[in-house]
Protein backbone atom coordinates (compact mmCIF):
# COMPACT_ATOMS: atom_id res chain seq x y z
CA UNK A 1 0.00 0.00 0.00
CA UNK A 2 1.66 2.95 -0.99
CA UNK A 3 0.46 7.01 0.17
CA UNK A 4 -2.64 7.16 1.86
CA UNK A 5 -4.21 10.05 2.25
CA UNK A 6 -5.70 10.03 5.69
CA UNK A 7 -8.84 12.32 6.66
CA UNK A 8 -10.98 14.01 7.86
CA UNK A 9 -8.90 14.96 10.78
CA UNK A 10 -5.09 15.46 11.44
CA UNK A 11 -4.47 12.59 13.72
CA UNK A 12 -6.35 9.08 13.76
CA UNK A 13 -8.75 9.04 16.35
CA UNK A 14 -8.86 4.85 16.63
CA UNK A 15 -5.42 3.72 18.13
CA UNK A 16 -6.13 -0.19 17.10
CA UNK A 17 -6.69 1.23 13.59
CA UNK A 18 -3.12 3.11 14.02
CA UNK A 19 -1.22 -0.20 15.48
CA UNK A 20 -2.58 -1.87 11.99
CA UNK A 21 -1.55 0.91 10.25
CA UNK A 22 2.14 0.56 11.60
CA UNK A 23 1.75 -3.20 10.51
CA UNK A 24 0.61 -2.89 6.90
CA UNK A 25 0.76 0.74 5.61
CA UNK A 26 3.82 2.26 3.82
CA UNK A 27 2.89 5.71 4.69
CA UNK A 28 0.05 7.26 5.95
CA UNK A 29 -0.53 11.41 4.76
CA UNK A 30 -2.69 13.30 6.94
CA UNK A 31 -3.79 16.75 5.72
CA UNK A 32 -2.21 19.04 7.80
CA UNK A 33 -1.38 22.45 6.07
CA UNK A 34 1.17 24.89 7.21
CA UNK A 35 0.10 26.92 9.52
CA UNK A 36 1.64 29.73 12.02
CA UNK A 37 1.34 27.44 15.18
CA UNK A 38 3.51 24.63 16.71
CA UNK A 39 2.71 21.23 15.49
CA UNK A 40 2.71 20.10 19.68
CA UNK A 41 -0.21 22.40 19.71
CA UNK A 42 -3.01 20.72 17.64
CA UNK A 43 -1.51 16.96 17.65
CA UNK A 44 -1.77 14.43 20.42
CA UNK A 45 1.53 13.18 22.77
CA UNK A 46 0.91 9.75 21.08
CA UNK A 47 0.56 10.75 17.07
CA UNK A 48 3.51 12.56 17.40
CA UNK A 49 5.51 10.01 19.31
CA UNK A 50 4.79 7.73 16.27
CA UNK A 51 5.52 10.60 13.64
CA UNK A 52 9.09 11.15 15.40
CA UNK A 53 10.07 7.46 15.66
CA UNK A 54 8.16 5.92 12.63
CA UNK A 55 8.50 6.63 8.68
CA UNK A 56 4.53 5.84 8.67
CA UNK A 57 3.39 9.62 9.13
CA UNK A 58 4.16 12.03 6.35
CA UNK A 59 1.46 15.09 6.23
CA UNK A 60 0.28 16.31 3.42
CA UNK A 61 0.46 20.27 2.78
CA UNK A 62 -3.02 20.97 0.10
CA UNK A 63 -1.93 23.68 -2.45
CA UNK A 64 -3.97 26.15 -3.26
CA UNK A 65 -5.93 24.91 -6.12
CA UNK A 66 -6.43 21.84 -4.46
CA UNK A 67 -8.54 23.57 -1.40
CA UNK A 68 -10.17 26.07 -4.30
CA UNK A 69 -11.49 23.18 -5.92
CA UNK A 70 -12.64 21.65 -2.93
CA UNK A 71 -14.34 24.41 -1.75
CA UNK A 72 -16.51 25.15 -5.15
CA UNK A 73 -17.57 21.93 -4.94
CA UNK A 74 -18.28 22.07 -0.67
CA UNK A 75 -20.32 24.96 -1.31
CA UNK A 76 -22.52 23.20 -4.11
CA UNK A 77 -23.05 20.43 -1.43
CA UNK A 78 -23.93 22.47 1.24
CA UNK A 79 -26.71 23.95 -0.47
CA UNK A 80 -28.39 21.38 -1.67
CA UNK A 81 -28.13 20.37 2.09
CA UNK A 82 -29.77 23.23 3.15
CA UNK A 83 -32.34 23.81 0.34
CA UNK A 84 -33.96 20.21 0.53
CA UNK A 85 -33.50 18.60 4.12
CA UNK A 86 -35.54 16.50 4.34
CA UNK A 87 -33.63 14.67 1.14
CA UNK A 88 -30.15 14.10 2.88
CA UNK A 89 -30.72 13.99 6.43
CA UNK A 90 -30.15 9.95 6.38
CA UNK A 91 -26.75 10.52 5.55
CA UNK A 92 -26.37 11.92 8.80
CA UNK A 93 -28.71 10.33 11.50
CA UNK A 94 -30.57 8.26 9.70
CA UNK A 95 -33.47 9.57 8.95
CA UNK A 96 -35.18 12.20 6.67
CA UNK A 97 -35.68 14.38 9.42
CA UNK A 98 -34.09 18.55 8.63
CA UNK A 99 -33.35 18.94 12.31
CA UNK A 100 -29.74 18.42 12.16
CA UNK A 101 -29.92 22.38 10.39
CA UNK A 102 -30.56 23.85 13.42
CA UNK A 103 -27.92 21.42 14.63
CA UNK A 104 -25.43 23.03 12.29
CA UNK A 105 -26.16 26.72 12.67
CA UNK A 106 -26.03 26.10 16.82
CA UNK A 107 -22.66 27.31 18.14
CA UNK A 108 -22.86 24.75 20.38
CA UNK A 109 -22.34 22.06 17.73
CA UNK A 110 -20.13 23.81 15.90
CA UNK A 111 -16.99 21.84 17.62
CA UNK A 112 -14.58 21.58 14.68
CA UNK A 113 -11.94 23.64 14.00
CA UNK A 114 -11.53 23.81 10.26
CA UNK A 115 -8.15 25.38 9.32
CA UNK A 116 -7.78 28.20 6.62
CA UNK A 117 -5.00 26.64 4.95
CA UNK A 118 -7.39 23.63 3.18
CA UNK A 119 -10.15 26.37 1.87
CA UNK A 120 -11.23 29.06 -0.30
CA UNK A 121 -12.49 32.66 0.94
CA UNK A 122 -15.51 31.71 -1.26
CA UNK A 123 -15.96 28.98 1.52
CA UNK A 124 -15.24 30.67 3.97
CA UNK A 125 -17.79 33.27 3.24
CA UNK A 126 -20.29 30.92 2.09
CA UNK A 127 -20.11 29.24 5.26
CA UNK A 128 -20.29 32.61 7.78
CA UNK A 129 -23.35 34.11 6.01
CA UNK A 130 -25.53 31.02 5.78
CA UNK A 131 -24.57 30.88 9.45
CA UNK A 132 -23.30 27.40 9.19
CA UNK A 133 -19.77 28.35 10.83
CA UNK A 134 -18.09 30.57 12.99
CA UNK A 135 -14.66 32.18 12.64
CA UNK A 136 -12.06 31.69 14.49
CA UNK A 137 -8.39 32.36 15.44
CA UNK A 138 -7.29 29.01 13.06
CA UNK A 139 -9.68 29.13 10.32
CA UNK A 140 -13.48 28.45 11.18
CA UNK A 141 -15.49 26.29 13.52
CA UNK A 142 -18.03 24.01 12.09
CA UNK A 143 -20.03 20.96 12.90
CA UNK A 144 -18.65 17.46 12.89
CA UNK A 145 -21.18 16.82 9.86
CA UNK A 146 -20.55 19.39 7.40
CA UNK A 147 -16.34 19.24 8.19
CA UNK A 148 -16.21 15.80 6.93
CA UNK A 149 -17.91 15.99 4.01
CA UNK A 150 -15.63 18.97 3.06
CA UNK A 151 -12.24 16.70 4.13
CA UNK A 152 -13.73 13.76 1.84
CA UNK A 153 -14.31 16.36 -1.03
CA UNK A 154 -10.84 17.61 -0.63
CA UNK A 155 -9.18 14.48 0.14
CA UNK A 156 -11.21 12.93 -2.88
CA UNK A 157 -9.31 16.12 -5.09
CA UNK A 158 -5.98 15.25 -3.26
CA UNK A 159 -5.81 11.46 -3.99
CA UNK A 160 -6.79 11.80 -7.85
CA UNK A 161 -4.25 14.42 -7.93
CA UNK A 162 -1.68 12.89 -7.02
CA UNK A 163 -2.45 9.73 -7.53
CA UNK A 164 -2.98 8.49 -3.76
CA UNK A 165 -5.83 6.13 -2.22
CA UNK A 166 -7.43 8.14 0.23
CA UNK A 167 -8.97 6.23 3.63
CA UNK A 168 -10.80 6.95 7.04
CA UNK A 169 -11.05 5.15 10.36
CA UNK A 170 -14.51 7.35 10.89
CA UNK A 171 -17.35 5.24 9.81
CA UNK A 172 -20.25 7.20 11.06
CA UNK A 173 -20.76 8.81 7.76
CA UNK A 174 -20.36 5.40 5.63
CA UNK A 175 -23.85 6.06 3.68
CA UNK A 176 -22.47 9.44 1.99
CA UNK A 177 -19.05 7.98 1.33
CA UNK A 178 -20.98 5.04 -0.65
CA UNK A 179 -23.36 7.21 -2.56
CA UNK A 180 -20.08 9.84 -3.67
CA UNK A 181 -18.18 6.81 -4.53
CA UNK A 182 -15.82 8.27 -1.97
CA UNK A 183 -14.60 5.10 -0.54
CA UNK A 184 -11.20 2.80 -0.95
CA UNK A 185 -11.13 1.38 -4.32
CA UNK A 186 -12.84 -2.25 -3.92
CA UNK A 187 -9.14 -3.37 -5.10
CA UNK A 188 -7.32 -2.06 -2.17
CA UNK A 189 -10.21 -2.85 0.20
CA UNK A 190 -9.98 -6.39 -0.32
CA UNK A 191 -6.36 -6.51 -0.29
CA UNK A 192 -6.58 -4.22 3.39
CA UNK A 193 -9.11 -6.81 4.91
CA UNK A 194 -6.88 -9.34 3.54
CA UNK A 195 -4.16 -8.15 5.44
CA UNK A 196 -6.29 -7.27 8.37
CA UNK A 197 -7.54 -10.68 9.34
CA UNK A 198 -4.43 -12.23 8.43
CA UNK A 199 -2.57 -9.93 11.05
CA UNK A 200 -5.13 -10.12 13.82
CA UNK A 201 -5.08 -14.02 13.37
CA UNK A 202 -1.63 -13.66 13.76
CA UNK A 203 -1.84 -11.60 17.16
CA UNK A 204 -0.88 -13.39 20.17
CA UNK A 205 -3.65 -10.94 21.67
CA UNK A 206 -6.14 -8.43 21.13
CA UNK A 207 -4.79 -5.21 19.93
CA UNK A 208 -6.17 -3.12 22.83
CA UNK A 209 -4.09 -5.28 25.41
CA UNK A 210 -0.80 -4.65 23.23
CA UNK A 211 1.25 -1.84 24.17
CA UNK A 212 1.42 0.78 20.64
CA UNK A 213 5.22 1.10 21.65
CA UNK A 214 5.74 -2.35 20.52
CA UNK A 215 4.38 -1.98 16.98
CA UNK A 216 6.91 1.46 16.88
CA UNK A 217 9.83 -0.85 18.14
CA UNK A 218 8.90 -3.47 15.32
CA UNK A 219 8.22 -0.55 12.23
CA UNK A 220 11.85 0.85 13.04
CA UNK A 221 13.45 -2.73 12.23
CA UNK A 222 14.44 -2.33 8.53
CA UNK A 223 14.38 -6.18 7.99
CA UNK A 224 10.69 -6.41 9.23
CA UNK A 225 9.60 -3.76 6.69
CA UNK A 226 11.28 -5.62 4.29
CA UNK A 227 9.38 -8.77 4.89
CA UNK A 228 6.16 -6.45 5.91
CA UNK A 229 6.64 -5.34 2.15
CA UNK A 230 7.04 -9.12 1.08
CA UNK A 231 3.63 -10.07 2.96
CA UNK A 232 2.18 -7.31 1.19
CA UNK A 233 2.75 -8.69 -2.55
CA UNK A 234 2.05 -12.69 -1.17
CA UNK A 235 -1.51 -10.49 0.21
CA UNK A 236 -1.84 -9.35 -3.69
CA UNK A 237 -1.03 -12.80 -5.13
CA UNK A 238 -3.85 -14.42 -2.20
CA UNK A 239 -6.67 -11.92 -4.23
CA UNK A 240 -5.86 -12.75 -7.42
CA UNK A 241 -6.07 -16.45 -6.65
CA UNK A 242 -8.92 -16.32 -4.54
CA UNK A 243 -10.46 -13.99 -7.90
CA UNK A 244 -9.47 -17.06 -10.35
CA UNK A 245 -11.18 -19.08 -8.11
CA UNK A 246 -8.05 -20.57 -6.39
CA UNK A 247 -9.00 -20.62 -2.62
CA UNK A 248 -6.66 -21.25 -0.19
CA UNK A 249 -5.32 -19.95 3.16
CA UNK A 250 -2.34 -17.56 3.10
CA UNK A 251 -0.42 -20.22 4.79
CA UNK A 252 -0.58 -22.97 2.20
CA UNK A 253 0.04 -19.90 0.10
CA UNK A 254 3.30 -18.97 1.68
CA UNK A 255 4.65 -22.88 1.43
CA UNK A 256 7.76 -23.55 -0.59
CA UNK A 257 6.67 -26.92 -1.68
CA UNK A 258 5.45 -25.59 -5.14
CA UNK A 259 8.23 -23.60 -6.41
CA UNK A 260 10.39 -25.94 -5.07
CA UNK A 261 8.71 -28.52 -7.69
CA UNK A 262 8.57 -26.08 -10.62
CA UNK A 263 12.46 -26.13 -10.34
CA UNK A 264 12.41 -29.42 -9.80
CA UNK A 265 10.58 -29.62 -13.57
CA UNK A 266 13.22 -27.44 -15.66
CA UNK A 267 15.45 -30.51 -15.34
CA UNK A 268 15.38 -34.05 -17.10
CA UNK A 269 17.07 -35.93 -14.60
CA UNK A 270 16.11 -36.35 -11.22
CA UNK A 271 19.93 -35.38 -9.78
CA UNK A 272 20.06 -32.58 -11.79
CA UNK A 273 16.53 -31.22 -10.20
CA UNK A 274 17.51 -32.00 -6.29
CA UNK A 275 20.75 -30.64 -7.08
CA UNK A 276 19.23 -27.23 -8.53
CA UNK A 277 16.81 -27.55 -5.62
CA UNK A 278 19.07 -27.78 -2.92
CA UNK A 279 21.46 -25.00 -4.32
CA UNK A 280 18.28 -23.29 -4.95
CA UNK A 281 18.19 -22.91 -0.73
CA UNK A 282 21.85 -22.61 -0.24
CA UNK A 283 22.03 -19.39 -2.29
CA UNK A 284 18.80 -18.21 -1.26
CA UNK A 285 20.02 -17.73 2.55
CA UNK A 286 23.20 -16.97 1.06
CA UNK A 287 22.47 -14.04 -1.30
CA UNK A 288 24.02 -16.13 -3.74
CA UNK A 289 21.68 -17.38 -6.12
CA UNK A 290 21.91 -15.62 -9.47
CA UNK A 291 25.57 -16.97 -9.49
CA UNK A 292 25.71 -20.43 -7.92
CA UNK A 293 22.28 -21.76 -9.17
CA UNK A 294 22.93 -21.24 -13.05
CA UNK A 295 26.70 -22.78 -12.69
CA UNK A 296 25.46 -25.70 -11.07
CA UNK A 297 22.44 -26.13 -13.28
CA UNK A 298 24.70 -25.80 -16.50
CA UNK A 299 27.10 -28.42 -15.04
CA UNK A 300 24.15 -30.95 -15.08
CA UNK A 301 21.63 -30.19 -18.27
CA UNK A 302 22.00 -30.11 -21.90
CA UNK A 303 22.31 -26.79 -23.48
CA UNK A 304 18.84 -26.66 -24.08
CA UNK A 305 17.78 -27.53 -20.91
CA UNK A 306 20.65 -24.99 -19.71
CA UNK A 307 18.86 -22.02 -21.70
CA UNK A 308 15.14 -22.64 -20.36
CA UNK A 309 15.78 -23.47 -16.88
CA UNK A 310 18.33 -20.75 -16.18
CA UNK A 311 15.79 -17.55 -17.55
CA UNK A 312 13.28 -19.58 -14.86
CA UNK A 313 15.21 -19.93 -11.92
CA UNK A 314 15.91 -16.58 -10.66
CA UNK A 315 11.71 -16.41 -10.85
CA UNK A 316 11.40 -19.14 -8.81
CA UNK A 317 13.74 -18.51 -6.54
CA UNK A 318 13.19 -15.08 -6.24
CA UNK A 319 9.37 -16.41 -5.07
CA UNK A 320 10.63 -19.20 -2.66
CA UNK A 321 12.69 -15.63 -0.88
CA UNK A 322 9.48 -13.60 -0.97
CA UNK A 323 7.53 -16.37 1.03
CA UNK A 324 10.08 -16.63 2.63
CA UNK A 325 10.25 -13.16 4.20
CA UNK A 326 6.68 -12.99 4.01
CA UNK A 327 6.92 -15.69 6.80
CA UNK A 328 9.13 -14.11 8.96
CA UNK A 329 6.65 -11.03 8.99
CA UNK A 330 4.34 -13.04 10.44
CA UNK A 331 6.62 -14.66 12.88
CA UNK A 332 6.91 -11.00 13.77
CA UNK A 333 3.39 -10.65 14.15
CA UNK A 334 3.21 -13.55 16.14
CA UNK A 335 5.97 -12.89 18.81
CA UNK A 336 4.54 -9.20 19.48
CA UNK A 337 4.18 -8.62 23.40
CA UNK A 338 5.17 -12.60 23.83
CA UNK A 339 7.47 -12.96 27.34
CA UNK A 340 10.93 -13.36 26.68
CA UNK A 341 11.92 -16.69 28.39
CA UNK A 342 15.65 -16.67 29.94
CA UNK A 343 17.58 -19.87 29.61
CA UNK A 344 19.71 -20.43 33.03
CA UNK A 345 22.47 -22.25 33.30
CA UNK A 346 24.38 -23.90 36.17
Amino acid sequence: MKDMIYYPGFETRDENWLKFALLYFDTLRPIIPYTIYSEERYLSDTFQYVMGETDLIKPYRPEYEEGFHASILACEEFEKFLLHPGRYGAYFYGSKSGAYIEKWKNQNHQDCTLFSGKYSQTFFDFCIDNNIATPCREGIHISNDLAFVYMSILADIISKRQEYEMITDVQKYSRYLINKDLTVSRENQKRIMAAQNNIEFSLPANLNHIPLKQFVQLRKDRSFNTARKAYMSQIEQLIAHQESGEFFSLEDLLSYKKDLIKIGQQSFAFTASAIVSCFSFYSLFNGQHNAIVPAVASAVMDGITVRDTCSNLPQYVNSIKEKYLARKYVASIENINRPVYKRWWR
